[in-house]
């Protein structure tokens, strides 16, 4: 409940009075809106649907909005991942957001110009 008290019946005949009755109670009212709005964050919010509020990081390096997230780097990297127009994807960046790899939702993965692609000859059962 944001409000604690409720206005209480006024006086007819003391116009002065009702006047600064009403004022009081709306300068409460705003007092308790604010507050109530200024301690408002994580620790008091329990859910938020993305398809009507984005979460955005304060430096604006991570996004989650609709069905979709996204990565994103100092030097233009991203990963982009989820539900895109009904379908799922992925997409990787490298620097300077050159195309390295997407996955679509039937698994086909492309590998695009910027990805420089290196395999370990390492073994594998160890």
């Amino acid at each position: 409940m944001i409000f604690s008290g409720t206005l209480r019946r006024l006086d007819d005949h003391d116009v002065g009075r009702r006047l600064s009755i009403v004022e009081n109670y709306i300068r409460s009212m705003q007092e308790q809106l604010e507050y109530t709005l200024y301690n408002l964050d994580s620790t008091n919010i329990t859910s938020l649907d993305t398809g009507v509020t984005d979460i955005t990081s304060s430096g604006g390096s991570i996004n989650i909005s609709g069905e979709l997230i996204s990565l994103r780097g100092a030097k233009g990297e991203r990963a982009v991942m989820g539900n895109d127009g009904g379908r799922f994807t992925l997409e990787l960046a490298g620097e300077g957001g050159r195309a390295a790899i997407f996955l679509d939702s039937s698994g086909r993965i492309t590998v695009g110009s910027g990805a420089v692609i290196n395999v370990d000859g390492g073994r594998w059962d160890e």
